[in-house]
């Protein structure tokens, strides 16, 4: 794996993402990053780096500031050694990078509902969860040292005393120092008016022609001799008082790193499990950039041999990448790649490789989402020449050299990659030999993937079961390489195409090509056929795409004046329901009118106003259901034609009940009395009461039809208020059961989680929801739920 991992550039890989950490031990943990081929491993890294994604899009990148490789200062304290300041510093400016790195998840789990935490980001808080908090250390410590790497005055009362007599008596032995600098009897005997310090004790400058005239004790002399620093004996005693204190200070500040020592120690197991856990995260995160920079996906992993590749981009080539897509395992788990040279061959050799190393050390893959990697338990790469001049090995030993391995270990779970098989040597014996190779690689179900040059391992991938043919495209008009993989295709030679275009007489290549083998011209013939059948493909895919596109246009066409005739018809039906109320109330108000002018009359008996007034509510009943009877008009069963007289039915638009006096199949009508009512309905507008026991389940069917063009997929609850969301969101889900939709959207924003944790409230409990989930990114993210009808 060593050798797999150095040809196929891994260190570079992992030097690019450790840039992206903050802390030294995040850094070395990545660049010790080496392929794992455990399979729950592989996939739980690849998933904390997308949960980090998501972090850093959500709450931005942690806070890993202040945090300091603390092992060997650990040790020492966990061996009782006392700890120096700029080490207690380095512990406590740790602590504060703690606190600062608990609070950034606090705060995340502040903001998350338990559920989305739980399904989402477990894995990732959980590490944050690791990291306890040591405010009693931490305070120790801040009130021992300051931002300069020395002890406060506030480390102990004891050490403030000290300090502030040392003050005092500094005071005092300047005023003495100036009170002898200043004095007229001294002046001339002085070279400077200066207050200095020698061997920490104060002392002024003398002229060295007045030693045995100043009093005091010399403590050194200028290069010249013409200077002495001399200690007058008036501050001796205060400068001996001085250096007691000095003394006295000193032993004060190690009693007090002794006890802050003792108390890291105390904590020793907390600060490395702190530790620990910080550098996982800072890993993590780091990976998560790095994934960002390069434009990452988290890939699918498979444990069954299985490569598919989609639209993968080499991230060392960065913006020159072209994207590839390129498939192994499965159906064959032998993949022959030809074409032309500087056509992109070795890169797809090498972007399989590192893609599959990448993955295996917890790194995101930059290709596209259908990118499906196995997980190998070997890595075998013969890539380049290599060539050792101190072992004196040509190019063909030095390929057989590292092939010989390779054979003697790949088995099931091995991944094989082979540059130029067989080249070096004779064309025939070394396309012998490379047949031989894969033949026996591919007894032992190992994963192969092998570029060439030769036209028989062409022939034997087209032929062989369990081997395919792949190629890289050229374009015969400019003579380019497109750098893309042609699955399923072997790469032609070129080389007769290529002369015709740069004008090399017809007659020569015509001669050129007579001289082709039999298997040549096979092979040749294989590859002009199955070049003619892609290109059938190709213009077939581009027609239907094409019309796929008309279709999406006249698609969202439709579903507009739809939407458009939708709304008309819903505005007609309202100024409809309004205007026939406007109807009913006047009605009703000129009927109190002619009643009061009945009860005036004497001839008319109250008994007959009472009959001819419940007869007017009755009418009116009737005309108050037209009303509501519009809504259900659309949810009612299919017309029956088969009335005759007697029967009972309910007009559909009065919702009024009665029985059929007549019936004119002509006019497919019939005449029904409702009470005192003789009212003529067609018979669409009618249903037989006997029947309306099967109305229900019609009814539903009907309606999730009509439903379906009024209620859309999506509800945007953003700028509701939690209690008024609950019940949109209940509403709107039995609407979307009746319409048939299976999966909705709802819109609720990321913000406080507040309408998040109202929706799901709802979604928790309500009978037609099967499951939901956060929305992926392209969706919306965490400001989406996802909601799959049952």
């Amino acid at each position: 794996m060593d050798s797999a991992v150095k040809t196929l550039e891994l260190d570079k890989i992992k030097n690019e993402a450790a840039q992206m950490a903050a802390t030294k031990l995040a850094r070395e943990a990545i660049l010790n990053l080496t392929p794992v081929s455990d399979f729950d491993y592989v996939k739980k890294s690849l998933q904390e780096v997308s949960i980090a994604c998501s972090l850093i899009r959500e709450f931005g990148p942690p806070p890993f500031g202040g945090i300091q490789d603390l092992r060997e200062i650990l040790k020492k304290a966990g061996k009782g050694i006392v700890l120096s300041v700029k080490e207690l510093v380095d512990v406590r400016n740790t602590l504060y990078g703690f606190n600062a790195l608990k609070r950034y998840f606090d705060q995340i789990k502040d903001n998350l509902a338990v559920e989305i935490i739980d399904n989402y980001y477990k894995p990732v808080i959980d590490v944050g969860d690791k990291i306890s908090l040591l405010p009693v250390l931490a305070q120790e410590l801040d009130k021992c040292l300051d931002d300069y790497g020395g002890i406060r005055d506030t480390a102990s009362p004891k050490l403030a005393g000290i300090r502030s007599e040392k003050i005092r008596l500094s005071r005092e032995i300047q005023n003495w120092m100036e009170s002898i600098i200043s004095n007229s009897r001294f002046q001339k005997m002085l070279q400077d008016t200066l207050i200095t310090k020698r061997r920490d004790r104060y002392v002024v400058p003398v002229k060295s022609e007045y030693r045995n005239a100043f009093q005091g004790i010399v403590h050194d002399q200028s290069a010249s001799g013409v200077t002495l620093f001399i200690e007058p004996l008036q501050v001796v005693n205060l400068n001996n008082r001085m250096s007691e204190l000095d003394k006295e200070e000193e032993k004060e500040i190690n009693r007090n790193l002794n006890i802050l020592s003792e108390m890291v120690a105390e904590e020793l197991v907390i600060i490395q499990v702190n530790l620990e856990a910080a550098t996982v995260l800072d890993m993590v995160f780091a990976k998560a950039e790095y994934s960002r920079k390069t434009g990452g996906i988290e890939p699918e992993i498979n444990d069954q041999g299985i490569v598919n590749i989609v639209q993968g981009r080499h991230p060392l080539l960065r913006e020159k990448a072209v994207p590839i897509n390129i498939r192994v395992g499965g159906d064959f788990n032998t993949l022959v790649i030809t074409g032309p040279n500087t056509g992109g061959k070795t890169v797809a050799l090498k972007t399989v490789g590192l893609f599959v190393l990448m993955a295996e050390c917890g790194f995101h893959i930059p290709a596209e989402r259908g990118t499906d990697l196995a997980v190998f338990k070997k890595v075998f790469v013969d890539i380049g020449d290599e060539q050792s001049i101190e072992q004196n090995l040509s190019t063909f030993s030095s390929h057989i050299n590292r092939i010989k391995e390779f054979l003697e270990k790949a088995d099931q779970g091995s991944l094989v990659l082979m540059d130029e098989l067989g080249a070096g040597t004779d064309p025939s014996e070394g396309s012998a030999l490379g047949i031989a190779i894969m033949d026996e690689l591919l007894e032992r179900k190992a994963v192969t993937i092998v570029t060439t040059h030769y036209s028989q391992l062409k022939n034997y991938a087209y032929n062989k079961e369990g081997v395919e043919n792949a190629s890289v495209d050229f374009d015969i008009n400019t003579l380019e390489p497109t750098y893309r993989i042609l699955m399923g295709i072997p790469g032609g030679s070129n080389a007769f195409a290529i002369a015709r275009r740069l004008g090399v007489p017809e007659e020569i290549v015509e001669k050129a090509s007579s001289l082709l083998s039999e298997d040549e011209i096979s092979v040749e013939r294989i590859i002009t056929e199955l070049n003619q059948e892609r290109d059938k493909y190709e213009k077939l895919k581009k027609d239907y795409e094409l019309r796929l596109g008309e279709t999406a246009v006249l698609k969202k066409e439709y579903e507009t004046l739809l939407e458009s005739l939708e709304m008309r018809k819903q505005d007609i039906i309202e100024k409809a329901r309004e205007r026939a109320a406007e109807i009913i109330n006047k009605a009703e108000k000129e009927t109190r009118n002619i009643l009061q002018d009945l009860k005036k009359r004497e001839f008319t008996s109250r008994a007959e106003i009472d009959r001819k007034g419940n007869e007017i509510k009755q009418a009116f009943s009737v005309l108050e259901k037209m009303i509501e009877a519009e809504e259900q008009a659309e949810g009612e069963p299919e017309p029956d034609i088969d009335f005759i007289p007697g029967e009972q039915v309910r007009i559909r638009s009065t919702g009024a009940t009665g029985q059929i006096i007549s019936v004119d199949r002509e006019k497919g009508e019939a005449v029904v009395q409702a009470g005192i009512m003789t009212i003529k309905a067609g018979f669409a507008d009618l249903v037989k009461i006997k029947e309306e026991e099967n109305k229900e389940k019609k009814m539903i069917a009907k309606y999730r039809v009509s439903k379906s063009t009024r209620v859309k997929p999506t509800l945007d609850l953003r700028g509701e208020r939690y209690e008024n969301a609950v019940s949109l969101v209940e509403k709107y889900l039995d609407n979307v059961f009746l319409a048939g939709y299976k999966q909705v959207e709802l819109i609720h924003g990321k913000g406080t989680g507040a309408l998040r944790e109202a929706v799901w409230s709802v979604l928790k409990e309500h009978k037609h929801v099967l499951d939901y989930r956060l929305g992926y990114q392209e969706e919306g993210g965490t400001g989406v739920t996802i909601v799959t009808i049952q």
